[in-house]
């Protein structure tokens, strides 16, 4: 059983997100993990009454905000100059994760691209064997 469980909170991916900040911000050494850690702690500890009215939805775009620095277009369009199977592979995890759920989101990139690796192991393999 998780503490989480114990105290009935809700787990999120706010290490993500706390891993976005500090990218943006340019930390490069471990030292940033132990100051974002306390800025977290004083935040909860003494600035969490002042959130409490705050609306979820401006929460969610704090969030969003930080992790949007995350997205390598440039990546996303090399892969499609690179190949365009992958690619898709690439957009099938990304608009799956956004709209569905991490996990959904992944296994229908990781069943995408077996299928499409299957399909052409056994065009390739009948196209060869036909050749012999």
């Amino acid at each position: 059983m998780k503490f989480s469980e114990l105290v009935f909170s809700v787990t999120f991916a706010g290490s993500f997100s706390r891993s976005a900040v500090n990218y943006n911000a340019g930390a490069q050494t471990a030292v940033s993990n132990i100051i974002m850690a306390t800025a977290v702690l004083v935040t909860l500890l003494f600035l969490m009454p002042l959130f409490y009215y705050t609306p979820n939805v401006i929460l969610g775009a704090i969030i969003v905000t930080a992790v949007i620095g995350l997205i390598d277009y440039q990546a996303a369009y090399r892969l499609w100059k690179v190949d365009k199977l992958d690619f898709l592979a690439c957009m099938c995890s990304f608009f799956g994760v956004l709209f569905i759920s991490v996990p959904s989101g992944l296994g229908i990139a990781v069943s995408y691209q077996l299928s499409c690796d299957l399909f052409l192991t056994v065009v390739l393999f009948g196209l060869w064997y036909t050749c012999q």
